[in-house]
């Protein structure tokens, strides 16, 4: 099992070049944040644990390197 450090290392090169998206710790674990337009419109998903914050990470990077390569 994964800690949230570990996620978070795991996708820091991804998390520093994505100026759309953070991640925020909170009390119930992290929040994951979207900036889904100008002006500012965020997204947010609740992460209760390592393996939810993954998934959210893991699924907003298959976006962007979808959208890079111009997949629908």
């Amino acid at each position: 099992m994964q800690t949230f450090e570990e996620v978070l290392t795991q996708f820091h090169s991804f998390l520093e070049s994505a100026t759309y998206l953070d991640v925020v710790p909170c009390r119930w674990g992290y929040v994951r944040l979207f900036n889904e337009g100008d002006p500012i419109n965020f997204n947010a998903i609740l992460c209760r644990t390592p393996q939810e914050l993954y998934t959210a990470l893991a699924n907003d990077l298959e976006t962007e390197i979808q959208v890079s390569l111009g997949i629908d």
